[in-house]
């Protein structure tokens, strides 16, 4: 068992440095302001989904899943404007990196000229829509008074 670092102050001895961590938010919470955002200020003429294969789940379950069709690596966020092109978003917190199944979908993404976006929060998120302006006027103020 260590010592509490104040007791050892408090005895006159020096607490070894301790590691300092780097709390993370949660990725789901990424995902939830995106939906929330898009439920409250997507144009209407657009359509988007959220694409949740990334839940921990049983054997079973993931099983069925991938005999249906699921496959590894699509984005979070599907989203289509009136002209039919498809977009896509994916989130991941600060410091993770696209898996390999992953990269291999956003190559392919972008070899056929879909608009794919790697965002790791709200303000990546908010730069994305702005390009592809798919929110509608009255998401200006969250743009910075930009195109919505």
């Amino acid at each position: 068992m260590t010592i509490p670092p104040l007791l050892l102050l408090a005895e006159g001895r020096r607490p070894r440095a301790r590691k300092v961590t780097w709390a993370r938010p949660k990725e789901i919470h990424l995902h939830m302001d995106v939906a929330r955002l898009l439920r409250t200020h997507c144009r209407s003429d657009w359509q988007w989904t959220h694409i949740g294969h990334g839940e921990a789940r049983d054997k079973r379950t993931a099983a069925k899943l991938k005999h249906m069709g699921l496959r590894a690596g699509w984005p979070d966020f599907v989203l289509v404007p009136p002209t039919g092109q498809f977009h896509a978003l994916e989130l991941k917190r600060p410091g993770e990196i696209l898996s390999p199944a992953q990269d291999a979908f956003k190559l392919c993404a972008v070899r056929h000229g879909v608009p794919y976006v790697v965002a790791y929060q709200v303000s990546d998120v908010l730069t994305a829509f702005s390009a592809w302006r798919c929110l509608n006027d009255n998401a200006a103020s969250l743009l910075g008074g930009g195109h919505g």
